[in-house]
């Protein structure tokens, strides 16, 4: 375990990756396979930046004394990826 780096080692780092994944994803998702109109996607992209922006500066802020757990870790990059899926779900209804 000494061969990987701590910001992977306390999960930090991987759940920013994937919420920042997770935004590109939706962009994607949103404009080439359910082809929301520019104007609508422009306009809740923006509100979606800082739903994620939040999101991650929330876990980012968590009590640097404890060391993050990888249940901990799991959970946040789970709610990051289920929140997505939701997202894709209400624009594919």
């Amino acid at each position: 375990m000494n061969g990987i780096p701590p910001a992977f080692r306390n999960g930090r780092f991987i759940v920013t990756l994937t919420a920042a994944l997770c935004l590109i994803l939706l962009a994607i998702v949103l404009k080439n396979v359910l082809h929301v109109p520019a104007t609508q996607l422009s306009s809740d992209m923006i509100l979606y930046i800082i739903l994620y922006t939040g999101f991650i500066v929330s876990f980012q802020f968590t009590d640097n004394a404890l060391p993050i757990s990888s249940t901990q870790t799991k959970i946040w990059t789970a709610v990051s990826i289920l929140m997505t899926l939701g997202i894709i779900a209400v624009y594919a209804i």
